[in-house]
C-alpha cells in the first residue's frame, strides 16, 4: 500500500534504480524513450524502454553492470538467409534478438507449424537451432 501511494501521490517509485544503473543505462542506450523499470526478486534491474520505436528490455544487476537486452526484431529486419532456414519449421510470428554480456548473441522465435501449434526456437546468430519447445502460454502469466 505504502508503494502504491508513493508511486501515485507522491510520483515516488520505488523500482527506480540507484544512479550507479542509470549511469550505466545511459551508456548503454543513450537514445532510449519511453523507459520504464522494476525490480526482480533477485534484485535485478529490468527497463522496458524504446529505441527508434523498437521495444526493448534490459537487465542490470545491483553495481549497474549490463546483463542482458531483448529486442522486438521486427521481421523485416531479420536476415534473409536466417528468415529461410526458420521457415522450414513454419510461419515466424515473432522474433526477439538477445545479447547477453557473458555471451555471444542470438535469437528466439516463435514459430507456428502447419497444425497451428506455436514454438519456441531459441538459435545462435546464423540462425542455428539450438533449442525447440512447445510455446506455453501458461508461463507467460
Amino acid at each position: 500500500m505504502k508503494e502504491l501511494i508513493q508511486k501515485y501521490l507522491f510520483r515516488i517509485n520505488s523500482n527506480t534504480p540507484g544512479s550507479k544503473i542509470l549511469n550505466s543505462f545511459k551508456l548503454h542506450f543513450p537514445e532510449a524513450t519511453n523507459i520504464d523499470w522494476s525490480i526482480e526478486e533477485d534484485g535485478v534491474y529490468e527497463a522496458i524502454f524504446r529505441v527508434n520505436g523498437i521495444e526493448q528490455i534490459a537487465w542490470f544487476d545491483k553495481s549497474g553492470s549490463w546483463l542482458k537486452t531483448e529486442t522486438n526484431y521486427p521481421l523485416g529486419m531479420l536476415d534473409e538467409n536466417i528468415r529461410k532456414k526458420l521457415e522450414l519449421y513454419g510461419q515466424i510470428m515473432s522474433s526477439i534478438l538477445i545479447e547477453r554480456a557473458d555471451s555471444d548473441f542470438g535469437y528466439e522465435f516463435i514459430i507456428r507449424d502447419n497444425f497451428q501449434v506455436r514454438h519456441v526456437f531459441i538459435t545462435d546468430k546464423q540462425g542455428n537451432v539450438l533449442d525447440r519447445q512447445n510455446f506455453d502460454e501458461n508461463k507467460l502469466r
